[in-house]
Formats: structure tokens, sequence, C-alpha cells
């Protein structure tokens, strides 16, 4: 980590934050996800807190589980209806239904309802969650002007919610020491109600996918092919299948998905692996009410700011992963993190002073978001391109499913052994899980491909500089190179837009109606307006010598630039209504002119 490294990482920033903050509606929009993405740490500490106070630590997992099942049934299905109606509007349902929910609970616990009333209602300020980012990512696209903007703001979402794992249960836990955790729950509310204000003067694109081709989208997409998986090789390869209808295909996409990730052996060791992080950090949440209470006798603010620890840990580790891209071996990487993170857990036992506490939940969450980085990136590396979306679709539902696992991890440690029993049962499992998987997990990092050379050119274009590891990987991995003789036009004026171009060697120039505009280089790019906001190409790019380009295809770009898998299909349905606001004309301050292609 050089120190001109770490000048260049910040000034990657810098540049994220000044794209972003140029476009009045962008502002709205992030500030209205990041009160949202406070409140959501906020108030899962907050609900936490309170069952413990009524029932101890059963009580604490009963809490956790009945917020986390329903999300893990409905997901998918608010995903589908997120995809059918305007992002902004399905953002505002979000933010009222969060707002509504959370205030019923902060009423209810302020009133001295029965406890059985804050559990009915926990479960739906989980679900009103769940509503909020497909709609978030979808939205992103129609209200940035340049891919820029667009790249900056999914950059900023993620530090959003790096920072909001800190500020959220941080603002709670002064809030619960105050007074009780009906404070800290209103006060989300409060915030989540800011949140739709900020939305409610944002207009956003139409519907991604209209309620009548909705269905005949799934039957042709799941109706192409079916993943068939070699046992001997692993390798992943497609047969013609028969076309299913309606919700068929939704199962069959999901059967597909699971298939593949059953039969091949190197997901098989990663998802184990991910599923146990997860385990962690369901295990976290409930020991930092333990540990508060029982252990450090913090006070009722104190789980609040043990979460809060976790959450500047991890937002650390946001720094500690840029420089993981391109790294060759990943396997010590990620053993050394989850050990660090699991041993820091156990060691609050032989430290059991608050400042200790603090300070080595804080290294856990650090480590935590270092192997989560760096497990996600050895991922991409070890999955057939075409097989990544359905991957990743698992790698989410595993989430829920480890959060819920870990609360009840926790509960049983405690009536085997206490609090020690339950601070390093994480330790021990993880033990046994690294020795079993050890040999598999290097034979996986040692088969993985690195893209290096196209890292480095990713690496170099403003586009794509500030976007974390596993992102960078997962598009350089896609990229294809196109050689081009000097002469060649390689885009024409007017004629539709499907690649992004990514100069690599030689010098091109950029013309409209006949006017030279510009030349393009190494480490310039262009194509990617007409990707975004579906409009025809604005001007032609002729090679002036023989060059080297990177082909990236419209999809893996736009979901590169979205940060939301799912986006990609969507994107072709986004209305350029902004175009009419912001005009189509090429801007004529910029010397590459990578905006009028």
């Amino acid at each position: 980590m050089t120190g001109v490294t770490l000048v260049s990482r910040w000034r990657n920033i810098a540049s994220v934050f000044r794209a972003a903050l140029r476009n009045p509606v962008l502002r709205r929009v992030g500030v209205a996800y990041a009160l949202f993405a406070a409140a959501e740490f906020g108030v899962w500490i907050a609900l936490l807190v309170f069952a413990y106070g009524h029932g101890g630590a059963t009580a604490g997992m009963e809490m956790a589980l009945v917020q986390l099942v329903p999300c893990v049934l409905c997901s998918p299905l608010f995903g589908a209806l997120a995809d059918q109606h305007r992002p902004a509007q399905v953002l505002r349902l979000g933010y009222l239904l969060q707002a509504g929910s959370m205030a019923a609970v902060a009423v209810a616990i302020g009133s001295g309802a029965p406890v059985i009333v804050v559990f009915l209602l926990a479960p739906l300020t989980a679900l009103s969650l769940t509503l909020i980012r497909p709609p978030q990512a979808a939205l992103l696209p129609a209200i940035v002007h340049t891919a820029d903007e667009l790249t900056a703001a999914n950059v900023m979402t993620g530090w959003t919610d790096g920072a909001a794992s800190l500020a959220g249960p941080a603002v709670a836990g002064i809030l619960m020491a105050l007074h009780g955790p009906e404070l800290a729950v209103a006060a989300m509310a409060a915030m989540s109600a800011g949140a739709l204000v900020l939305m409610l003067g944002v207009a956003g694109p139409a519907a991604a996918v209209s309620s009548d081709t909705a269905a005949s989208d799934l039957d042709d997409a799941d109706s192409e092919t079916e993943a068939k998986v070699d046992r001997a090789t692993g390798e992943v390869t497609t047969m013609p299948q028969a076309e299913p209808k309606g919700l068929g295909a939704v199962l069959a996409g999901a059967r597909n998905n699971l298939h593949v990730t059953a039969r091949v052996p190197q997901l098989r060791v990663l998802f184990v692996l991910h599923t146990f992080y997860f385990v962690l950090i369901g295990s976290l949440d409930l020991l930092c009410v333990v540990l508060a209470v029982e252990l450090l006798h913090m006070g009722a603010g104190g789980p609040g700011f043990l979460n809060a620890a976790l959450g500047a840990g991890a937002l650390v580790a946001g720094f500690v992963t840029a420089f993981l891209v391109g790294r060759r071996h990943l396997a010590t990487t990620l053993t050394v993190s989850l050990a660090i993170a699991v041993s820091a857990l156990a060691m609050i036992e032989l430290l059991p002073r608050v400042t200790s506490a603090l300070l080595l939940l804080a290294l856990a969450g650090l480590a935590g978001a270092v192997f989560d980085v760096t497990g996600r990136t050895l991922l991409q590396r070890s999955v057939p391109p075409d097989a990544i979306a359905g991957t990743f679709s698992v790698y989410e539902s595993l989430m829920d499913l480890g959060l819920a696992l870990g609360v009840v991890l926790v509960r049983v440690a405690l009536a085997v052994g206490g609090i020690p029993a339950a601070l390093c049962a994480p330790a021990v499992i993880a033990a046994v899980l690294l020795v079993v998987v050890w040999h598999r997990l290097r034979t996986i990092d040692t088969a993985a491909t690195v893209p290096q050379v196209e890292i480095q050119l990713l690496r170099s274009i403003p586009l794509f500089a500030a976007l974390p590891a596993p992102a960078i990987e997962g598009i350089a991995r896609q990229l294809d190179s196109l050689l081009v003789a000097e002469g060649v036009v390689v885009v024409t004026e007017g004629e539709p837009g499907d690649r992004y171009y990514a100069v690599a060697d030689g010098e091109l120039v950029v013309s409209r109606h006949g006017r030279r505009l510009g030349t393009l280089s190494r480490a310039d790019g262009f194509g990617e307006i007409a990707l975004i906001r579906q409009v025809p190409r604005m001007a032609t790019v002729t090679a002036l010598s023989d060059a080297l380009l990177y082909v990236l295809e419209k999809e893996p770009f736009v979901t590169s630039v979205t940060g939301h898998a799912p986006t990609a299909s969507a994107a072709r349905s986004i209305i350029t209504d902004h175009l009419r606001s912001h005009g189509d004309t090429p801007r004529r301050d910029d010397p590459h002119q990578d905006d009028a292609v």
C-alpha cells in the first residue's frame, strides 16, 4: 500500500463525490438513500435491544427471526413487483411503509402495548426495507447526465451503506441511552419520513418491465437455455430446453441456479464459506446486545455503540479492499481475514473492557468486510461468465439464511456455555471449516484466471476507477479485444449503440457532421451514453492509427455501472426524458467528447 497508491485512491474518491454532487436530483436521491440506510441499521439494533429487555437472548433471537424469515420468502416477489412499476413510485412507497411501520412500532413500545404487538409489527419494518434497493438501482440511470455520474452514484451507494452501518447504530445507541428503544425507533421513522419528502419531486423513468411483457420476457429468458454441468471438469454448458410459462419460468430459473450451485465443486466451497460469513454477521448482531448488557454493563445505548464499532471497521475496509484489485492469489487473504474476524471476537472474553471490546469489534468488522470482498472476487473468477447472474442470485438468498442461523447459533451457545461459548463458537466452526476446505480452496485459487491487462486498463479509466475490486474484475473478465486498422470506422453517427469501447493502444478521432471534435487514446473510452440513454450514436469514431480496443457488450456494461444485475434487462426500457431537459448535444468543453458517442 504505497503512498502514491493511497493518494490515487483519495483522488478517485474526491472525483466520485464531485461528480455525484453536481446533479441536484442525484443529491436528493442520494441523501434519501442515506437516511434510509441509517434507519435500517438503527431500527434493527433497537428492536433487538427491546426484545432482549423483555425476554433475554431467546426473545432477541425470535425478534431477528420474525424479521428475517418473511424477507427470505417475500424478497423475490417484491423484486418482481418493483420491476413492473415506476422506480420512483416504488421508492416512495417503500419509504412511506418504512416510516409508517417504524412509527407504529415506536408508538407501541412507548405506550406500553403488549410485547406481541411489537413482534407483529416488526416484520413490516423489515419487509418495507426490501422494497428500496432494487428500484434505487433502476432509478439511477435515468436521473444522471453522464456515465461518470452513474458510476459515481453507485460507488457512493456502497459507501453510504458502509457509513450507515456506523452512523445508524451510533445514533440509535445515543437515543436509547437517553430514553430507551422507543425514542430510537421514532427517530428512525423520522429519518425515513425525511427520505420520503426528498423523493416527492423525483419523477424518474417508466416501469422497467410492463405487466403485459414481464411474463413473456421471463419465458423468453428461461426458454433459451438450461445449464448442464460436467461432473468431472465442473464445466458449465447450456442446452436448449422447453419453454416454461409464467410462474413456471421463475421456478425454472431458480431451479437452474440451484442446480449449477449444487453440481459445481468450486461454487459449493465458496458458498459454504460465505454462508458462514453471514452466520458470523448474524451472531455479531445479537452478541452486541448480550455483551453490552451482561458482560460490559454499558447501559441501554451500549448495543448501538458496539454495533457501530463493527460498522466503523467495515467502512475502513472499503479503502483496504481497493488494493485487492488484480491480486493474483486470494486464498490466503480469504482465510487470514476470516481467522482475524473470529479471533477478534473470541478475544473479547479475555479483555472484557469497553475500550478493548470496541477495538476488537472494529477489527472483526474490518476483517469480515475484507473476507466478503475477497470471497466475491474469487467467486467471480471461478464462475463462467454466463452463470454469474444466477450464481449471485443464490448468493443473495444465502445472506438472510446465514443471518438467521447466526442468531440461532448464539442462542444455542449461550445455553450450552454462556457468553464464553457464544464468543468462541464462531472461531471453532471457522477453524474446522477452513481445515476441511483449505485444499479445495487453494485449488480454486490457483485455477482461477486474473485478466491483469484488462484490469489495469479499467483502473486507468475514470469511469471504472472507483469501482470496488469484485466489480472491476467482473467487468475485466467480460472484455473482448478488438484490433482496428488505420482508417477503420469503429462507430458511426446515428447507428444504434450496443457496445462500450475502451482504448488500450493507438489513436482515434471523434467527428460529428463531418467536423472534428477531438481525439481518443489510451485510458479513454467511448460509447457509454448510447447504452445508458438508449439513443443512437451521437458521433463517428475513426482510427487514426492501428488501435487495440477492448469491447464490453451492452448488458454487462449497464450491470457494472448500475451495480444491480437485474437492472441490466430493465435498462432496455428506460425512458430518456432527461435528454429533453438537459439537451442532446455533446459537451463542447470536453476535449475527448466521450459524451458525444
